[in-house]
């Protein structure tokens, strides 16, 4: 018998075991006793044994970010964003420093800072971990961008990272003044009959939004 019909044999037939006959097996005992799935079996829990036991430690780029958060909740921001900047600094490349640009992107964005906002924000959108991260930053994209056509695609891709609808309905408004402040009534007023925001904590706004684009001609 050859070499390659010996294989062929071996993966074909289930394991031997002595307290029942191969005539009696059934399906589940024809996979389970088979000699590859064995072997990817004991794979398996190999790796996963290995993983649940190894050290499980932070890298140094992933401590000098959480360092630098612990700033922030003390509320000592100006030490924050110097600590986020190193950590831009010294470990680009790394998914500390997309965060961090993030942080700092947002906290510009809260200081009137649009430029700086603007390309922070863009180098690390797409690239962060977290939908809730990602909906935050295309949101203020959306709001900072001069070309409204291309922060309607913005808008739209903070919606696709949305975790709730009330995420949505807060975007579609956010929209919607957009389109107001573009002079394009019709299509805001058509987002805004599109929401129902009877129970939504956002209602305030769609209000103001509402009554804004109705003075437009």
């Amino acid at each position: 018998m050859s070499l390659m019909n010996k294989i062929k044999e071996i993966v074909s037939n289930p394991i031997s075991v002595s307290y029942k006959e191969k005539k009696d097996y059934s399906k589940l005992d024809m996979i389970v006793l088979n000699p590859i799935f064995l072997f990817l079996f004991v794979i398996f829990i190999t790796w996963s044994a290995w993983d649940v036991s190894r050290p499980q430690t932070s890298s140094p780029a992933d401590a000098a970010l959480s360092n630098a958060m612990m700033y922030f909740e003390r509320g000592d921001f100006d030490n924050a964003i110097l600590q986020l900047e190193s950590v831009v600094e010294d470990h680009s490349r790394t998914s500390a420093a997309i965060h961090a640009k993030f942080y700092i992107g947002r906290t510009a964005f809260i200081n009137g800072n649009n430029d700086k906002a603007m390309v922070l924000l863009s180098e690390s959108a797409s690239k962060l971990k977290y939908p809730t991260l990602k909906t935050e930053a295309y949101i203020m994209l959306g709001q900072l961008d001069s070309d409204t056509e291309k922060a309607m695609k913005l808008f739209d891709k903070a919606a696709k990272n949305a975790l709730s609808e009330n995420e949505i309905t807060y975007i579609s408004i956010l929209k919607a003044k957009r389109l107001v402040s573009d002079n394009n009534k019709a299509k805001a007023v058509e987002i805004l009959n599109s929401l129902d925001v009877e129970n939504s904590q956002y209602k305030e706004l769609f209000e103001e939004v509402y009554g804004t684009a109705l003075t437009l001609n």
